[in-house]
């Protein structure tokens, strides 16, 4: 069923009517900058707030923009919004001189609502506070007779017919045009996971989007839920690239090794983001159950696609990350061979030149040694016969950077120079 704020609007308040001691009160300022959705043609440009009761849970506020040539009443730019965007409707009195009601479908916005229909009480009304370009204040002789000038911020509030007092938005939201071309959140399917940490039957995908690389890793688990942090732990233990660094508790950076003085971090001033299933939730404490899809996000590599203000905190973002996701590859240790156990593994020198020696203890059976980029590549492959105790490298062919050798079941970090 759709969401509709539905509200009975009682008598329309004109400011040049009220008590020469009435100050406008008004929501956050939107500048045009930051209007996404535009309605109407033209060069003159206003910017239109209406702030609904939720069902006495709070005040919401939506803001769109509006173009128009010539000379056009509040009444026309209110009508020239209900035509762009059908989710919004306003019912004049025959007069035009008042709103009777004013809707909208709000079931593809994030509306915290009562329910799925909210109404006003007739003993509220509505008023509105009319700021030109200079933000200066201007009296009001009503939506048919106020000739709106280009820059202007138009603010509808629900006021309190007795104090005059005005409900400003304790959430205002810059909505999107629903039939722009938002891009896509990107996402990744398991079978495309090639790094696996843990056991069990339930699967969870991880990703960290930085600000120009998409990683991800998967994890198994056995138990019907994990944390976000259970998982970034870990990888942590799991992959020497990957790590994490927190403050109180929160996180405020994850790495990795790309290569030697190549470590890919938050982009300073940022935060991440952190998503489930493209739903924003609750960071390093959200629980995951199987097949979800969790993300941490730099700010920087996103598109914004919402700006919402709320009272006390200010105004915050909402992203989209299109970028694509690739699968962190470190292969499991060849299977297949009787009596393969981990073993510890030794490179020296590190970082090496010409060539570099692999020591480990004596192997218990004949397994093999590859050598992997940072992107997961296999570019040597060497057999070992039980007993083998060590193994050297020529560094021919390899670039500088960071590569992974794995012996059966032990990576060690190899750094060529």
């Amino acid at each position: 069923m759709k969401k509709v704020l539905v509200f009975a609007c009682g008598l329309l308040m004109m400011a040049g009517a009220m008590a020469q001691d009435w100050e406008p009160t008004g929501n956050a300022r939107v500048s045009a900058d930051d209007i996404r959705f535009w309605t109407g043609k033209g060069t003159n440009k206003a910017v239109v707030a209406v702030t609904w009761n939720d069902n006495g849970t709070g005040y919401v506020g939506i803001a769109w923009g509006v173009k128009w040539d010539g000379e056009a009443s509040l009444a026309d730019l209110m009508d020239t919004i209900a035509a762009y965007d059908t989710r919004f409707n306003v019912v004049w009195n025959a007069e035009r001189t008042n709103a009777d009601d004013m809707t909208f479908v709000c079931e593809d916005l994030d509306l915290d609502l009562a329910g799925d229909v909210v109404a006003s009480t007739n003993s509220v009304w509505w008023m509105y506070n009319w700021f030109d370009a200079a933000d200066a204040y201007q009296m009001s002789q009503g939506v048919d007779q106020d000739t709106i000038e280009n820059g202007a911020f138009i603010d509808w509030l629900q006021m309190d017919p007795e104090t005059y007092e005005g409900y400003t938005a304790d959430k205002m939201i810059i909505i999107a045009d629903p039939n722009d071309d938002t891009p896509m959140e990107a996402t990744i399917g398991l079978a495309n996971i090639e790094y696996w940490v843990g056991t069990g039957s339930n699967e969870v995908l991880f990703a960290v989007n930085w600000a120009d690389t998409a990683l991800a890793w998967g994890y198994r688990f056995s138990t019907d839920s994990v944390s976000v942090q259970e998982v970034m732990d870990s990888l942590q233990a799991a992959d020497p690239r990957f790590s994490y660094v927190t403050n109180g508790g929160y996180l405020t950076d994850i790495r990795f090794v790309v290569a030697e003085d190549d470590t890919l971090g938050i982009t300073p001033g940022n935060f991440f983001d952190s998503k489930t299933n493209d739903q924003y939730d609750g960071g390093m404490f959200q629980m995951l159950g199987d097949a979800d899809f969790h993300k941490w996000a730099d700010p920087a590599a996103g598109v914004v696609v919402d700006r919402v203000f709320y009272e006390g905190w200010g105004w915050m973002y909402s992203y989209v990350y299109p970028m694509e996701i690739h699968p962190v590859s470190v292969p499991q240790p060849s299977s297949g061979i009787e009596g393969v156990e981990s073993v510890s593994v030794t490179v020296y020198p590190n970082p090496a030149t010409t060539e570099f020696t692999v020591s480990f203890e004596a192997l218990a059976g004949a397994t093999e040694a590859a050598l992997y980029d940072m992107a997961g590549r296999r570019l040597m492959v060497r057999s070992l016969e039980a007993g083998a105790t060590s193994l050297k490298v020529a560094t021919d062919g390899l670039e500088g950077g960071v590569y992974m050798l794995r012996i059966a079941g032990a990576t060690a970090k190899v750094i060529v120079r």
